[in-house]
């Protein structure tokens, strides 16, 4: 982190998920710092910020009231530390670097490579880099070296040197809190009263109208939040106080995290939508991208579409 304080990110991350163990596996930490930690922004506050129950921790009102202030700041200053980040790459070395490119944030898909012993061989520098959509060049990213194998929605020409292969497609779900799906008599309602978060909500045109058609026709008015995180979204969405567009693919992460979140086919008018997988390398690496990378991501994903 640049612009955020540990602290206020422990604060955080601890009052979304309720837990000092989970919070500290997401920070990388061990409990015990983050326990300091917290105690002390108690002690300098003057309140406490959190009581323990029988089902974990719990805000205090006071906690919850500086939550509710904090997190549409702490979400802002997110999303730009990410810009500053993403466009310091492009000054960055890229000497004895591996590198998967990919242009947008719905990476689901990929959570099995980000977990596999490929993703964390200490031998090797690899990382997971974003371009924005609207700057890169596929074709010039991976023949200038600044990525060896690269991601993404669209389907283009790649030319003799590049290598092209399509991955399984994704089915957008409705994502809703496990013991809640049974409440609600039809789709629509579904909607009624929650915030709506979307897990990258522009990944192809097409879906995103269909989407906007959908909600126009049946009149929904649904409360859109604009929370990038995708461990916020779900974190929300588990405490039922939102539901959620996602990919199907990310059951992955939800089975990784036991996450008591239900993924429902999400029915736009009469068709499901889908999401193109592509992935796009340079001739020379086919042997080792085929062997190394590709193998990790699942063949052909379970749909959860009946």
């Amino acid at each position: 982190m640049i612009l955020l304080s540990k602290t206020l990110r422990y604060f955080i991350v601890t009052a979304q998920e309720q837990s000092i163990r989970l919070a500290a596996h997401i920070l990388c930490i061990t409990p015990s710092p983050l326990c300091r930690t917290i105690k002390l922004f108690e002690t300098n506050l003057g309140h406490k910020l959190f009581t323990r129950t029988s089902n974990g921790l719990k805000l205090t009102d006071y906690g919850r009231e500086l939550y509710d202030t904090l997190f549409p700041l702490y979400a802002e200053v997110c999303n730009l530390e990410k810009k500053i980040i993403n466009k310091s790459h492009t000054y960055k070395s890229i000497v004895n670097k591996f590198k998967i490119g990919i242009d947008h944030h719905d990476y689901a898909y990929l959570s099995p490579v980000f977990s596999s012993h490929f993703f964390k061989n200490e031998e090797k520098s690899i990382s997971l880099e974003y371009f924005s959509p609207d700057e890169v060049n596929i074709v010039d990213a991976l023949k200038n070296g600044t990525c060896q194998v690269f991601f993404s929605a669209k389907h283009i020409g790649c030319g003799p040197d590049i290598l092209h292969v399509s991955l399984p497609t994704d089915t957008i779900m409705l994502a809703v809190k496990r013991d809640s799906y049974r409440q609600f008599d039809s789709q629509v309602e579904a909607f009624s009263g929650k915030a709506l978060v979307q897990y990258e909500q522009h990944h192809n045109d097409s879906a995103a109208i269909d989407i906007e058609n959908y909600f126009s026709n049946n009149k929904i008015n649904v409360k859109r939040l604009d929370v990038p995180e995708l461990y916020v979204q779900l974190a929300m969405i588990e405490k039922g106080d939102a539901v959620g567009l996602m990919p199907s693919s990310v059951i992955n992460i939800i089975s990784e995290r036991n996450y008591r979140i239900k993924l429902i086919p999400f029915l736009c008018g009469y068709k499901y939508l889908t999401i193109e997988r592509n992935v796009y390398f340079m001739n020379n690496s086919q042997n080792f991208i085929e062997n190394n990378i590709l193998p990790i991501i699942a063949t052909k994903t379970e749909s959860l579409v009946s």
